[in-house]
């Protein structure tokens, strides 16, 4: 099934929870994803104080907010914020892209990133993201244009572990 790109609603709170939930989960399994989340789990509380921060920030055009849609459940969201808006780099986004594990290697990433970055032009100038130097997501980042500007040894640490950073850019 091909997934459904669209704008994020308000309905989409808890699928995007249960997703948010799940890579907690995954991490365990696979200590070298390249996701940074918290030391533990959010309350349900504190997921939907951010969720609506997300979507006030999305309605007022100061980000755009995308989910991937399949079988009617969000799989991924993809989010460009402007950084400060009203200041100097307010013409910089800063892009956060996850997908569920079991949609990984079908598009659905890359479909989320294209239609981010089409959003994006007219409202950014500059968009920029952080990966972790392994994963395998920054050759997608490199064929839609992203280039790397900088290299962050030692930038996550779990555990006893350290992962580097890569910092990428695109000028739209």
């Amino acid at each position: 099934m091909t997934a459904i790109i669209r704008d994020v609603r308000p309905s989409d709170f808890d699928d995007i929870v249960r997703n948010f939930y799940s890579y907690f989960d995954e991490l365990t399994e696979t200590p070298d994803l390249g996701l940074i989340l918290f030391k533990e789990k959010p309350t349900l509380s504190e997921e939907l104080s951010w969720f609506a921060d997300f979507y006030d920030s999305v309605e007022k055009g100061d980000t755009v907010g995308l989910v991937a849609e399949e079988d009617t459940k969000v799989v991924g969201i993809c989010e460009v914020h402007g950084l400060r808006p009203d200041s100097d780099i307010s013409h910089r986004g800063e892009l956060g892209i996850v997908v569920r594990k079991d949609s990984r290697g079908k598009g659905v990433g890359t479909a989320l990133m294209k239609e981010a970055l089409t959003k994006c032009k007219g409202k950014f100038e500059l968009v920029q993201l952080a990966v972790f130097s392994t994963n395998r997501a920054r050759r997608l980042y490199e064929e839609l244009g992203f280039v790397t500007y900088g290299h962050l040894p030692m930038a996550i640490k779990r555990g006893t572990r350290y992962y580097d950073e890569d910092l990428m850019y695109l000028k739209l």
